[in-house]
């Protein structure tokens, strides 16, 4: 897929600076409406004229119909519009409020009767929801559904899960955080409401994995770079006007992504003035626990939202009009629209835990004056914070009553582990120099603050510069302030105490040029921006302070730690970039619409993840603690100097596309939609020469002869990523019962997807440039105990011991073993299949039903493997050589499929009512489902793809969403009455979300040898009698055993074979159970919203439809008990683990939050 030549490129480029210096032309929004005008015979009429009034702006366009009798609006908004039609010799047709949907096109076909054209026929659209001009599996999320259904933190995305094809539970832990799919990694679904940096809300679309998922805002991609399906802009409900959710789209628009697109647009200003305001309260005291045996939870979130939003007309100077008027008053000409909600969580909550106690932090200052530690313990801010103490046991704190026995004494608060001894330096034994009878240690009630938040803006402008020209700017600005975040695994020491405070921005210009009646031009730019500096943020964090982890014989897990939490984004400093042009040229000629259309994506991450630079050091015991002896030390540093690395690497890319479109009105009946797609990602270079990727050798001698070396980009470029799109839409009309009713529609699609970086940017801790080391034990394996010289993480002092320099063979450090990443130079974008058939058919009462069948294959997707499972590896055995390990590798060689039905229903908003549900029978099935990095998303058999094939990790047999909205009948029929105001407006909304479970694996802890020498583990049981006794109730999972009664050994053995030399190798050990074999608990749950709106005075100013709305919102309203899904290697899933197969714990209890909304 690489034999194009660069003159591809190289004409995109001109045909990109020919687009913006000669058209500088886009629309603000990318919906349409086309259809055929025939006269009732069923006669083509050409000639006639057509104008469409957008019911917001006043704004009109005119057009005629084809010698096709074919006429086609593009360029508009969702929204309500007034559609005419005339001819001489017909009466002239009025159609009120067509109803068009978010960037899509709307079929609207019109019948003329035969008259005189001073006879009007008025009809108003009745809000079908039938697709009659493409075959895209979709649906728009409304703006009354925005605004009314319940939805975790305002935030839209949200309700993703009411589209067809689209997995989304939207379920939320004990703690109230998003719940992913099981085994994937990343920022997870938003928990910071709409102030999120990235929100990667789990959704799979036909069988896509959640980084295959493309978030976009007015066009324009706000997806994450780093972490794929992931959006760094979640726009709050009151600047949304609609969303349109796609699980398959086979338009050649749509590119970048095969999984979910999800496309907002945001809302504009109108004639008239419209405003809001609110605020949102949730306290813990509204919540229920949920029902978990022994262990229940309650969700301790104290969120405060709050904001306003106004729009109108802009008013604008006069420019000599010779009107007297200083201003105009921007009516069919200029609109605004603002909008700013805030966001506030400050919880203070506490938790138990073993720390030191004061004793012993003074023990150590006065015998160890001179010492490190001490220095430590004196330090402000180092003493937890602690909210009472609680009495307990030496078996407590060990677990084993041997250990508890000899290594710890009861005594006067706390527990009495031993005592100094020694020098500075030196090592001892478990208790030092003895028991002396104080307490060492103390088991407390510690305080979790976390004082969390964040501020959004959004502004949009809209001008109609002339009947042919428009121009809009829309900006989303995201600030978070998290300004105290106490920190759990350092025990909520103040001088741990982070603060994160991330910001997003979303610039978009959009301008429309309509150059004839036929032919539109769009124009889009944008830049977005996510970027944080937590060096600086958390100026008050004593980073100088190194990672300190005290663990000791039987500690049974109850670490004592000190300093800041050690990791490569802690502290760091993101900067990462996305600029983007497009231009679209549409079209419309005889029954054609197309559009021709190039885009270009530049991407830049501009990281510096350097916090693993700041050590951490391992300490067997208090006393060795006390004596500055440590054992182990983990830290990544410069490989020339032994400096503290840097990380920073300013990570480059492109994304060129090209595409056409045809949309062909073939017979008043038939759409067929022909569009093909060209996409070329460029590879990933770094813009200051600092990238080194991983050559291996020859075959056989793959690792053994693999060096490191300085490149250009780390793979090379796959330039033939072509996509053919074909879809129909036919409307029968041979019987009376299909005639207007039924659309039969399919479509066929080629995909092709961007890398995440996660996977590619690793490349940065790669020698020559950056070493991780792990260094053993005590002074003699080069562990050097150190502080910062000052509160910041690089102030460390160089460790003199591991400065060896690089090995010129392998390109690693000498007398040691690198971590490496690298990857696949002939990496291939993952590219996928979808295709769909179904049916749709208008049923009474405004119901549009539908049953369509929608599948893909996926191939090259991306999975992450350590190759020294694979090869030889390369180890250091002496000082003169360099090894690797351990060795990440990216390859694209992982397939999937899926097959699904989809079946749905709907009625659109009317008459105080508004419903839709959608059930999916699917199977999906892969041999990984998420390209991590990370331990959950290891295989448990890499070398044999074939063993991995299985179940996806989201694949769900049965799921099935129902939403609704009703406002009750009262008094509506006139809502401007007195009556209506005080005693209607009363609305009764829920979503019901449920599903049959995900699959989960079993396994055993023994690993198997590799033909590399290597081990490698978990892995899956050896052996397996084939019974599953009792189905996957979630009562049957709090029983023990769960679906397994009597205990895992009953039905799976872990026998493993050994080769005449003892080894156990993996070719004698093939996993006698497959992966993904059994189905975890089940998920059902109901969210419901009640609200009361109070009609209000119009006082001239706030107009008729002012009022006020009070809120309540009840996520699982009837405290349904959901388990928490099982993820890879859970110890709950070990066969011989004591509680094999019982879930552990519970999903969210009922969280209620009130809200009042003014609106005028």
């Amino acid at each position: 897929m690489r034999k194009a030549t660069f003159s591809l490129v190289r004409l995109m480029g001109c045909v990109a600076l020919l687009a913006i210096f000669s058209s500088l032309a886009n629309a603000q929004f990318r919906a349409a409406v086309q259809g055929a005008v025939t006269d009732n015979t069923g006669a083509i009429v050409a000639g006639a004229t057509v104008t469409l009034t957008n019911n917001e702006t006043g704004r009109s366009q005119q057009t005629t119909t084809s010698d096709n009798g074919f006429y086609r609006f593009s360029g508009l908004a969702p929204g309500k519009y007034n559609l005419t039609v005339e001819q001489a010799n017909f009466k002239k047709q009025v159609v009120e409020n067509l109803n068009v949907d978010a960037e899509n096109v709307q079929g609207f076909d019109v019948v003329l009767e035969v008259g005189g054209i001073s006879e009007t026929v008025t009809v108003t659209d009745e809000t079908s929801t039938l697709q009659t001009e493409n075959a895209n599996v979709q649906r728009s999320i409304t703006t009354e559904e925005v605004r009314r259904l319940p939805q975790q933190g305002r935030d839209p995305y949200e309700l993703a899960r009411l589209a067809p094809g689209i997995l989304s539970p939207g379920a939320r832990g004990g703690n109230g955080n998003s719940v992913g799919f099981p085994n994937t990694t990343g920022p997870g679904g938003s928990n910071s409401s709409i102030v999120q940096s990235e929100n990667q809300i789990p959704i799979s679309a036909s069988g896509q994995r959640l980084s295959q998922n493309n978030f976009q805002i007015d066009g324009i991609s706000v997806t994450s770079l780093q972490h794929g399906g992931a959006a760094n802009i979640t726009p709050n409900q009151e600047s949304v006007k609609e969303v349109q959710v796609m699980s398959s789209s086979f338009s050649a628009e749509d590119g970048r992504n095969s999984g979910a697109q999800i496309k907002v647009v945001s809302q504009n200003g109108t004639n008239d003035f419209h405003g809001s305001t609110f605020y949102k309260y949730n306290d813990p005291e509204l919540n229920a626990f949920n029902k978990f045996p022994g262990n229940t939870q309650r969700v301790e979130n104290r969120f405060r939202q709050f904001g306003a939003a106004l729009g109108g007309p802009l008013p604008f100077l006069n420019f000599g009009d010779g009107n007297d008027d200083v201003f105009n008053s921007g009516k069919d000409r200029s609109f605004f629209f603002f909008s700013y909600e805030g966001v506030r969580n400050n919880t203070s909550n506490t938790y138990q835990a073993f720390v030191e106690t004061e004793q012993y932090r003074q023990q150590v200052i006065a015998a160890r004056p001179n010492g490190l530690t001490a220095r430590v313990l004196s330090s402000p801010g180092v003493a937890p914070r602690i909210a009472g103490t609680l009495t307990r046991t030496c078996l407590d704190f060990f677990g084993n009553p041997g250990d508890a026995a000899n290594l710890c004494r009861q005594v006067s608060g706390g527990l009495d582990l031993g005592s100094i001894t020694g020098m500075l330096g030196s090592s001892t034994g478990p208790t030092g120099g003895g028991f002396d009878g104080i307490a060492d240690i103390q088991f407390a009630n510690l305080s979790d603050i976390q004082q969390t938040g964040g501020n959004q803006f959004n502004f949009r402008t809209d001008f109609n510069l002339t009947d042919k020209d428009q121009l809009a700017f829309i900006a989303y600005i995201t600030k978070r302030n998290d300004s105290l975040l106490s920190n759990r695994g350092s025990r909520s020491r103040p001088d741990t105490d982070l603060q994160n405070k991330p910001q997003t921005y979303s610039v978009t210009g959009t301008y429309i040029r309509n150059i004839n009646a036929n032919i539109l031009n769009e124009f889009r730019v944008n830049f977005v921006q996510f970027s944080q500096n937590q060096v600086e943020d958390s100026s008050n964090t004593n980073f100088g302070i190194p990672r300190i982890e005290i663990e000791g014989p039987g500690f049974n897990g109850n670490r004592i730690s000190f300093g800041a939490p050690r990791e490569d984004t802690t502290p760091a400093i993101f900067d990462q970039k996305t600029f983007e042009i497009r231009d679209t040229l549409t079209q419309v000629f005889g029954n054609h619409a197309i559009k021709y259309g190039i885009e270009y994506r530049r991407e830049i991450s501009d990281n510096d993840l350097s916090g693993g630079s700041r050590p951490l050091f391992t300490f067997p015991g208090l006393f060795n603690f006390a004596n500055d002896a440590a054992v182990f030390e983990i830290i990544d540093v410069d490989p020339p100097t032994g400096q503290q690395a840097n990380a920073r690497r300013n990570f480059k890319n492109s994304i060129y596309g090209l595409f056409v479109q045809d949309d062909w009105k073939f017979r008043p009946n038939l759409t067929l939609n022909l569009g093909l797609r060209y996409e070329y990602y460029s590879p990933v270079k770094e813009g200051n020469d600092r990238l080194s990727a991983l050559v291996l050798g020859p075959s056989g001698r793959e690792l053994l002869d693999a060096r490191l070396q300085i490149v250009d980009s780390l793979t090379d470029p796959d330039r033939n990523n072509f996509a053919p799109r074909l879809g129909f839409a036919y409307s029968p009309a041979f019987a009376d019962f299909l005639k207007d009713k039924a659309v039969i529609r399919g479509g066929f699609g080629v995909f092709y997807n961007r890398t995440p970086n996660v996977l590619l940017t690793n490349t940065r801790l790669n020698p020559p440039f950056y070493a991780r080391r792990f260094l053993c034990c005590f002074e003699g394996g080069g562990v050097q105990y150190s502080l910062g010289a000052t509160n910041s993480p690089f102030s460390y002092p160089a460790n003199t011991a591991i400065l060896q320099g690089i090995d010129p063979s392998s390109g690693s450090v000498l007398g040691g073993n690198a971590e490496v990443w690298g990857t696949d130079r002939n990496l291939k974008n993952a590219e996928v299949y979808k295709y769909s058939l179904g049916l749709q058919y208008q049923l009474p009462y405004q119901i549009v039903a539908g049953i369509e069948y929608e599948g893909s294959q996926s191939r090259n997707l991306a999975r992450l493997i350590n190759l020294n499972f694979f090869y030889q590896p390369r180890f250091s055995t002496a000082p003169t050589n360099g090894g690797f390990a351990p060795v990440f590798y990216v390859r694209s060689d992982v397939n999937a499929s899926y097959n699904g039905m989809n079946v749905h229903a709907e009625r659109r908003f009317a008459q105080g009512f508004q419903i839709s549900a959608n059930y999916r029978f699917a199977k999906s099935i892969d041999q990984l489902s998420f390209e991590g990095p990370g331990f959950v998303t290891n295989q448990t058999y890499p070398l044999d793809q074939r063993q991995e094939k299985g179940p996806s990790d989201f694949d769900v047999r049965h799921s099935f969403a129902i939403a609704g909205v009703y406002e009750l009948p009262f008094f509506r029929d006139n809502k401007a009455g007195l009556m209506y105001k005080l005693l209607g407006g009363i609305e009764i909304n829920g979503i019901v979300t449920s599903h049959t479970g995900y699959p989960f694996t079993v396994f055993q802890g023994a690993g198997l040898r590799t033909p590399s020498g290597e081990f490698f583990g978990p892995i899956r049981p050896t052996g397996y009698n084939g019974n599953q006794p009792i189905a996957n109730t979630n009562d049957n999972f709090l029983s023990p055993g769960g679906i397994f009664p009597g205990g895992g050994s009953q039905y799976f053995s872990g026998t493993i074979i050994t080769d005449p030399s003892g080894r156990p190798n993996f070719e004698l050990n093939p996993p006698a159970v497959g992966r993904n074999a059994f189905r975890g608990p089940k998920y059902f749950n109901i969210d419901m919203s009640f609200a009361k709106r109070f009609g209000l005075p119009s006082l001239g100013v706030l107009g008729e439809a002012a009022n006020l709305e009070l809120r309540v919102n009840a996520f699982n309203i009837f405290n349904t008990l959901n388990l928490t899904p099982f993820n890879f290697a859970d110890g709950n899933l070990f066969f011989t683990s004591g509680n094999f197969g019982q879930a552990t714990s519970g999903l969210s209890g009922r969280v209620v939050e009130l809200q009042a909304r003014f609106r005028f």
